[in-house]
């Protein structure tokens, strides 16, 4: 990454702005020359520390296969497979504890959730009438967005309302959604836990905005 920093020097005549513009050096401030100088410091720092995050998590990754590998040939065991829980590993006096998760994450395709939601807009559009009416409120909180993103569990609880709702359109809408369901690749989750005095596990946070 650290190949993508461009530093200008207080020894060229000129600077170059972000629309590739030449302003000559003694037009620049201060305060511009002191941004200069730390924002590419900074910069160099967080390439150096993500480069080392990089190699830690090849080697925590690496490591705790071959571990977990030799726990299940020592007690005749078999590999859950990805997707399945997680490793956990201990030091001999359990004052460190090493753990892993693996998550399977659940994604949408944008233009069969997209007709789901088209239907479902049909069925409350006409509206509905009496048992039916607790669905509405679920439906659109379902498909409420954080982030631009949508909840996939509140999106795939719809589909245990199909009976109640008694719409063909509902049907069709579960349907598409349970055709929209794509799986991305799993994530891998470490984390690294010391006791305490106390006997409490405290985490080493590697996560720079919880330092």
């Amino acid at each position: 990454m650290k190949d993508l920093i461009n530093q200008q020097k207080s020894s060229a005549t000129s600077w170059v702005n972000e629309d590739g513009q030449e302003i000559p050096y003694n037009r620049t401030t201060k305060y511009e020359r002191q941004c200069e100088i730390h924002s590419a410091k900074i910069a160099k720092h967080a390439a150096d520390i993500n480069e080392k995050l990089n190699s830690f998590k090849d080697y925590i990754s690496t490591t705790s296969d071959d571990l977990y590998k030799q726990f299940l040939e020592e007690n005749n065991g078999k590999a859950p497979g990805k997707g399945k829980g997680g490793i956990t590993i201990f030091s001999f006096d359990r004052s460190i504890k090493i753990q892993l998760k693996i998550q399977d994450s659940i994604a949408f395709d944008d233009n069969t959730i997209n007709l789901a939601k088209q239907k479902l807009d049909e069925v409350l559009e006409d509206g509905l009438q009496g048992a039916k009416d607790f669905v509405k409120p679920i439906v659109m909180d379902a498909f409420s967005t954080i982030g631009g993103k949508l909840d996939t569990k509140k999106v795939l609880s719809l589909r245990r309302y199909e009976a109640q709702a008694k719409d063909e359109r509902y049907s069709e809408a579960m349907a598409l959604i349970s055709k929209a369901i794509r799986k991305p690749k799993s994530k891998d989750y470490y984390t690294v836990w010391l006791r305490d005095d106390k006997g409490e596990y405290q985490i080493v946070q590697l996560n720079f905005s919880n330092i």
